[in-house]
């Protein structure tokens, strides 16, 4: 994402005008733009979202990140310049809207849409670039003020919303076959 706001004015390939329906279309674009040759890292371990890492012929690449081959979920409307503990990309929800809630049943098998990882936890991308899996609340939610998520002056990124732009906040979607 950030080699993509490079040559974009910060900006992600959600905020570039393009009608995008899916975090699938939005990934695919790092494809289009030859950042990503590799469909693997929209996979994840143990999910039923698995890549066949066939991406297509340039310029189309149309067979990249078909139904079913995206895990991750992105957050709308998003620049290089947002928060940095901002999380841009997460592991996919039960839906797409704010806050992000998961199914924290104990998974038996492949996880399903919305499930989380034994003991609770996902895995969150931010926008500075880390990656770490962090442990939700006994209702599936995250704790926006746990240590993960505060900057340098001990404040969460959330916190630097006004009510109408968390009120925005949602990612999105995966494509389901």
């Amino acid at each position: 994402m950030k080699q993509y706001a490079k040559d974009a004015r910060s900006i992600y390939p959600d905020g570039q005008n393009k009608e995008f329906k899916s975090s699938n279309e939005v990934f695919r674009e790092l494809f289009r733009e030859e950042i990503v040759s590799d469909e693997r890292i929209f996979d994840c371990p143990n999910s039923v979202f698995k890549t066949d890492n066939k991406i297509g012929r340039p310029p189309a690449l149309d067979t990249a990140l078909l139904s079913g081959e995206c895990h991750w979920m992105l957050l709308k409307s998003q620049t290089e310049d947002s928060h940095p503990k901002i999380p841009l990309i997460i592991e996919n929800s039960l839906s797409t809207s704010w806050p992000p809630k998961w199914d924290v049943t104990p998974p038996e098998g492949p996880r399903k849409r919305g499930q989380a990882w034994r003991g609770r936890e996902i895995i969150i991308g931010r926008n500075d670039g880390t990656v770490q899996v962090e442990k939700l609340r006994a209702d599936g939610t995250l704790d926006w003020h746990s240590p993960p998520n505060l900057d340098e002056h001990g404040k969460s990124w959330i916190d630097y919303l006004t009510p109408e732009q968390i009120a925005k906040l949602s990612y999105w979607d995966i494509e389901e076959k």
